[in-house]
């Protein structure tokens, strides 16, 4: 049994690590708008149809049905609180990647700790602040995430090519 969790273990940080290169290596700018609806079309698109293969075992939602019922039961009651941020709160897991959105005791902002595998240059979690700007949050980390369905899009700028970039959360 400990093999089996050492190879699978082996085999998602291997599949992580060809993710993690473009998600970490954000810029300093948020995607322009422009980009942003380029990136909200194809976001759009992935939610109509996510690709299966080697995706499939991290695109489909990890929770049970007590699970998603809680989730569903705390979004509705934050509802009349802070109805633009409650659709984005919640736990939204990717691989070995999280984003842990929580209300904010102010108007129209949210708390975020994201987790992922650490590197030699950081810890493994992050801590941001996010405003919700239209339909979108902004964080302080220069990401936007958007809501879809059942799916977060966390877009970014790539800091190597300076070319925006999504990553789906179910």
């Amino acid at each position: 049994m400990r093999k089996f969790r050492l190879v699978a273990l082996t085999v998602n940080l291997i599949i992580l690590a060809s993710c993690l290169p473009i998600i970490a290596q954000q810029s300093k700018r948020y995607p322009t708008e422009n980009e942003l609806q380029q990136l909200m079309n194809r976001f759009r698109n992935f939610v109509a149809s996510p690709s299966p293969g080697n995706r499939d075992f991290y695109i489909r939602d990890p929770r049970n049905e007590t699970e998603t019922q809680k989730l569903k039961a705390f979004v509705r009651a934050w509802l009349p609180v802070n109805p633009d941020v409650a659709p984005f709160l919640g736990q939204w897991t990717a691989l070995e990647e999280t984003q842990n959105i929580y209300p904010s005791t102010l108007k129209g902002k949210v708390c975020i700790i994201e987790t992922f595998i650490p590197t030699e240059n950081d810890r493994g979690i992050s801590f941001a602040q996010g405003t919700i700007s239209g339909k979108s949050i902004k964080t302080t980390n220069f990401a936007s995430l958007l809501q879809q369905g059942n799916y977060l899009g966390v877009a970014f700028v790539n800091t190597r090519n300076n070319q925006p970039g999504i990553y789906e959360y179910p």
